[in-house]
Parts: structure tokens; C-alpha cells; sequence
């Protein structure tokens, strides 16, 4: 498929989407519109002859307000709640994703100390202590050792606190 093919289609697709909704939300408006004005239109009526497009437009203004605050309460709700919902579904995941990414990198640790500990082992059985690179190799595998001490040590703590 062409890019700018998928482009239009996606283009056409976000206006139509976006078309629905805000029918959605007019209709929505004017239901909850109907509702305020059928509770309260035994006073519109009982106005003067010249009285009632005035009360009408009061009262038609008195009604829009609030359902455009209901609206927005109901829409601020929603975010609350979503923003709830989020934070509990990805607190735990990140919780254990972080634990998790601490133990990988406290095992790849472990296999470099083991890989220069090996290697620091085969140096000393060929030639003990006289290959002047046994001291890098032993401490390389100190260090990488440690790192591998550490990461695990530090999951663990993790784990501990939640």
C-alpha cells in the first residue's frame, strides 16, 4: 500500500471518527437539555403573551449551562478515573518490569565475572603468577562480580519496599 494511500485512509477515517463523536455529544446535550426543560416547563408557560420567547431564551440559557457543566464534571470523571485505572494496571507492571530488568542485568553481570574468572584460572594453571595480564583479568572479574552482587542486592531491597 502506498504511504500516501494510507495516509488519506487514516485522514478519512480520524474525520469520520471525529464526526460521530461530536454528533454523539450534540445529541447527548440536547437529551439532557430536554430533561431540564420538561422538569421546569410549567413556569416558561405562564409567563405574559410577549413573556414567554424571553423566559423561553432564559430559561433555554439556565439549561445549557448546567448541561455543559454536567458534561465537563462528567468528562473531568472520566479522566480521574482513567488516570486511576492507568496507575494501578502500570504501577505493578513497572514494579516487576524494574525488578526483572535488575536480576537480567545482574546475571549478564555474573557470566562476565565468570567468563574473566575463567580466564584468570587458565592463566594462572599455564604460568601463575608471572603473566603480567592475571591482575587485569582478576580484576575485572572482581568488578563485574560486584556489579552482579549489587544489581541482585538491589532488586532485593526493591522487592522489599512494594
Amino acid at each position: 500500500m502506498e504511504p500516501n494511500r494510507v495516509g488519506r485512509l487514516l485522514g478519512i477515517g480520524t474525520r469520520v471518527a471525529a464526526g460521530k463523536l461530536r454528533d454523539g455529544t450534540v445529541r447527548a446535550a440536547a437529551a439532557v437539555e430536554r430533561t431540564s426543560a420538561s422538569g421546569s416547563g410549567g413556569g416558561a408557560g405562564s409567563g405574559g403573551a410577549g413573556r414567554p420567547e424571553a423566559g423561553a431564551g432564559s430559561e433555554r440559557g439556565r439549561t445549557v449551562a448546567p448541561a455543559s457543566e454536567a458534561l465537563a464534571e462528567g468528562s473531568r470523571r472520566f479522566a480521574r478515573g482513567a488516570g486511576r485505572f492507568s496507575s494501578s494496571l502500570l504501577k505493578p507492571f513497572a514494579h516487576a518490569t524494574g525488578l526483572l530488568g535488575l536480576q537480567i542485568t545482574g546475571l549478564f553481570f555474573a557470566m562476565f565475572a565468570l567468563g574473566f574468572g575463567a580466564k584468570c584460572w587458565q592463566l594462572y594453571r599455564a604460568t601463575g603468577w608471572r603473566d603480567h595480564y592475571l591482575g587485569m583479568y582478576l580484576g575485572f572479574a572482581a568488578l563485574f562480580a560486584w556489579f552482579a552482587v549489587s544489581s541482585f542486592w538491589r532488586a532485593s531491597r526493591k522487592q522489599r519496599r512494594g
